[in-house]
């Protein structure tokens, strides 16, 4: 799906077998899963005709159903990269985002910070959108980061929040509330219009669409 060439990592954060075989078998079953799901997309004319790559934000625990609706129906022809963390459980993730024909990146504000930002800097000048979940890997839950908004502002490349909603899923009891559809439900997903962040802002500024954007991004997808 991407056809920049892979940036090569350390195989300190590649993960071994166990996560190659868990983050694969994970990913087809998501697949499966998939086929069962109805997907709606709103408002989802505000992008597709964009024509450079966007940095793609949506909460940590809607990874599963955001993934899902994306490949569904997604309009764009673009390759897509993941920024993933610098541990095993990013190991299994990148795994499973291969089953999509996705990359990763892999880094956090803990580990290979600077490396990730240079390595995601590529990647949107190699004309290929990305992913983040802002509030990963280790949250708080639904609290956004400075990290996508200063890429944005280093690249010029502006933020598309991605908001979802499940007609029917279980929420398992982790930090993020992680979010798994049932089979046979319907998936919602939003699209608002992409947000570019001034180079030149003050601290209160930069605080200020911070606050909004995290705001925005918690609404829900659809509301019956």
């Amino acid at each position: 799906m991407n056809s920049c060439s892979p940036i090569p990592q350390s195989n300190a954060i590649r993960g071994g077998t166990k996560e190659k075989i868990l983050g694969t078998l994970a990913g087809w079953l998501i697949h499966a899963l998939g086929c069962t799901l109805r997907v709606k997309w709103l408002h989802a004319a505000s992008f597709e005709n964009r024509d450079e790559p966007l940095i793609l934000i949506f909460w940590h625990g809607q990874i599963m159903p955001a993934i899902i609706a994306w490949f569904r129906k997604n309009p764009r022809t673009r390759g897509l990269t993941a920024l993933t963390s610098a541990s095993k459980d990013g190991a299994i993730i990148e795994h499973t985002l291969r089953t999509y024909g996705v990359r990763a990146v892999r880094g956090s504000s803990s580990r290979r910070a600077t490396s990730a930002l240079l390595e995601l800097k590529k990647t949107l000048e190699s004309d290929t959108d990305i992913c983040i979940t802002p509030d990963g890997p280790r949250g708080p839950n639904r609290t956004l980061q400075a990290g996508p908004l200063k890429l944005s502002q280093l690249t010029g490349s502006q933020l598309l929040k991605i908001r979802v909603t499940c007609s029917a899923s279980w929420k398992l009891k982790t930090w993020d509330s992680f979010e798994i559809p049932k089979p046979f439900s319907c998936i919602y997903l939003a699209v608002d219009e992409a947000v570019a962040i001034p180079r030149k802002i003050d601290a209160q500024e930069f605080e200020n669409i911070r606050l909004q954007i995290e705001k925005d991004l918690s609404q829900p997808a659809f509301t019956p």
